[in-house]
């Protein structure tokens, strides 16, 4: 017979009754627990059982990469249910609020069908992908686990449980989570296109002055619909020309590595690779702003209008704009071998001679979405004299 599984836990109570946290690995969760997943079962009275999803392959491999880094952290529980014919509760003399929670496999000698192996103990109702993506944690340091855990509760309380944790939560804003990058101490591609992002707004001379929606919230101070970029879409244009996934580049900056140059002509994949290896974010933001710019005085009319009509400026055009710095940077640096700031009378020497108009930039032209998007890049390519 496995050995019980046991665990020093402190009692909560709500509404809904009351549960048990403590603290475990997770192989010691694994020895008790498993996931029911909501399934057709046929020839059964009920033909449909379980509650749980069905575990997302990609998700999981996103955890397994997510683990392995230094700033991992799972501060939100896991829960399960533990069926109550499993568990013996004791309470730890001289500690008041601890209690012993002793699992162990349940046999019935008279029913052996509802015997309860240790491994069928509890169910998982909420964090089967993280449990499954700490199946690759490859470091020598612990990594424990909250587990909320309910005694005894029926299948309806499991499921009220299940769409509780899971409906109700809300999807953080991005442009709130990628501003909080500001407070990191460490570098990190996430926090230099950031500031970058924020200086462009900040800046009066900057052709993205209060153009661009913090926090994803409109300024109460600013023009109704004058930010006609969320922060979300700046940042994750400017991050296609940074080095590296930004995970890695966020823990390497955890680690305190030197970052080295890219060798040769390696640089033009990312065109600012060299400029975040050498901690230089001014000269990521002087070339931005140099090039848009270029691009409002080419297109002032369009540039400066908050219509929803006229894309350039919004999501659509920002996002064929910035796809299409890389073309323009590459094409003025085209003899040089490392990379540079390039002035806006050099993006000019680009943008001047294109024969697109303001009124070519129109929302009936460019529907909403990448092929929008994508279809001004290439008449942007199209256009350009190169």
């Amino acid at each position: 017979m496995d050995a019980p599984f046991i665990i020093y836990a402190l009692k909560v109570d709500q509404p809904i009754g009351e549960f048990f946290v403590g603290a475990v690995s997770p192989d010691e969760l694994k020895r008790i627990s498993y996931v029911d997943v909501r399934r057709f079962q046929t020839g059964q009275a009920e033909p449909l059982a379980g509650i749980q999803r069905e575990l997302s392959k990609s998700r999981v491999k996103k955890i397994q990469k997510y683990v392995n880094y230094d700033y991992a952290s799972f501060p939100t529980s896991i829960v399960v249910a533990i069926d109550d014919r499993c568990v013996q509760i004791e309470d730890v003399p001289k500690v008041f609020g601890l209690y012993k929670i002793v699992v162990s496999s349940y046999m019935d000698d008279e029913e052996p069908s509802n015997s309860i192996p240790l491994e069928k103990a509890a169910i998982i109702l909420d964090g089967q992908h993280r449990l499954a993506g700490l199946g690759e944690y490859k470091k020598d340091k612990p990594f424990d686990l909250n587990l909320s855990m309910f005694i005894g509760i029926d299948i309806a309380d499991q499921a009220e449980i299940f769409s509780t944790v899971n409906q109700a939560q809300t999807k953080v804003n991005n442009s709130l989570v990628l501003d909080l990058y500001e407070y990191q101490n460490s570098r990190s591609t996430y926090k230099s296109s950031h500031l970058v992002a924020v200086s462009l707004d900040a800046d009066t001379k900057s052709p993205l002055f209060e153009k661009i929606k913090r926090i994803g919230i409109a300024h109460p101070d600013r023009e109704k619909g004058s930010e006609t970029l969320s922060q979300a879409t700046v940042v994750r244009g400017l991050l296609k020309h940074y080095p590296g996934d930004p995970e890695v580049e966020k823990n390497k900056g955890k680690r305190g590595e030197a970052s080295q140059p890219l060798p040769n002509e390696t640089w033009k994949k990312t065109i600012f690779a060299n400029f975040y290896r050498a901690d230089d974010s001014s000269a990521i933001y002087k070339t931005v702003k140099n090039y848009f710019a270029a691009v409002a005085k080419k297109w002032p009319s369009v540039w400066h209008d908050s219509q929803a009509s006229f894309i350039l400026n919004r999501t659509n055009g920002y996002n064929a704009l910035i796809r299409f710095l890389k073309d323009v940077y590459l094409e003025i640096l085209s003899e040089e071998g490392q990379p540079r700031v390039v002035s806006m009378e050099e993006f000019n020497e680009i943008f001047d001679p294109m024969s697109l108009k303001a009124a070519d930039f129109h929302s009936d032209n460019y529907k909403p979405g990448s092929s929008g998007s994508s279809q001004l890049y290439k008449d942007l390519i199209k256009a350009a004299p190169f």
